[in-house]
């Protein structure tokens, strides 16, 4: 307790690399602890940008995998990671990606969606004039109905799960007209990228929910008033825009093949 007071006492003062160096000192000699996991996360969140935010998410996860239930390792995180005002915290980017990125945030550490949506619940009670948390608590809320798995996975994983549809697709056309099947056939190509629609559907009712609310019934007192804010979301990296050049590309090549194979039915 007493390494965790000091290291939290850096951190309040302002000298978030002490504190970071104070916590990983105490993780290393006493053992894992929830408060020190916490310190540590918000220290690393502190300095902001996407090297540090990464950092600060992992330290958060191996803190949960220890101690799952752990309410001031919960509230920390919702604090370094809670989001608001897009306009405020999302920098240039667009609400339908602030709204996907922060969901995505959440359910990876809490991981059960409809636990998901009631710690966001809470935190939109706390803060009943943030348009951004009110967002991702209907956007959890909508997404932990029974049925959408799928829709789920988009947002868990965008790179992986978004990919394979589209994979799925270009799939689906180039086997159609490489082995010479009906036309017909190509329906079941659909059956990937018709989830994107649904998925855009779903965010597109959360957010008008969300900005059509009464923020005076949200206003209800909660622990999580006092923490912080999530950081900008961060850019689109390499591996994402190579993946997308990628993934485009094969959508192309088997648009082209199977439209050349369509004069010859």
């Amino acid at each position: 307790m007493a390494a965790c007071a000091d290291a939290e006492a850096l951190l309040r003062a302002g000298r978030t690399s002490e504190a970071r160096k104070a916590a990983r000192a105490a993780l290393y000699t006493d053992g894992p602890d929830p408060c020190l996991y916490a310190v540590l996360g918000r220290a690393y969140a502190a300095e902001g940008g996407p090297e540090h935010a990464d950092r600060a998410e992992a330290v958060f996860r191996e803190g949960l995998d220890t101690f799952p239930d752990d309410p001031v390792l919960l509230a920390a995180y919702a604090a370094s990671f809670s989001p608001r005002l897009a306009s405020n915290q999302g920098g240039s980017e667009p609400s339908a990606r602030v709204q996907r990125h922060d969901a995505r945030l959440v359910l990876a550490v809490v991981g059960h969606p409809a636990g998901a949506a009631q710690q966001a619940w809470a935190q939109a009670q706390a803060h009943p004039a943030d348009d951004r948390v009110a967002v991702l608590a209907e956007t959890l809320t909508a997404l932990a109905r029974p049925g959408r798995a799928p829709l789920r996975l988009l947002v868990r994983a965008p790179l992986t799960a978004g990919s394979a549809c589209w994979v799925w697709f270009a799939g689906w056309l180039l086997a159609v007209a490489a082995l010479h099947l009906p036309v017909g056939v190509a329906v079941a190509a659909l059956l990937g990228p018709v989830l994107f629609p649904l998925l855009y559907g779903v965010l597109r009712g959360a957010r008008r929910r969300a900005l059509g609310r009464t923020p005076a019934a949200l206003a209800v007192p909660s622990p999580y008033d006092a923490f912080p804010t999530l950081p900008q979301v961060p850019p689109y990296t390499t591996r994402e825009k190579a993946t997308a050049a990628v993934v485009l590309g094969l959508v192309a090549l088997a648009l082209v093949s199977f439209v050349s194979y369509l004069p010859r039915r």
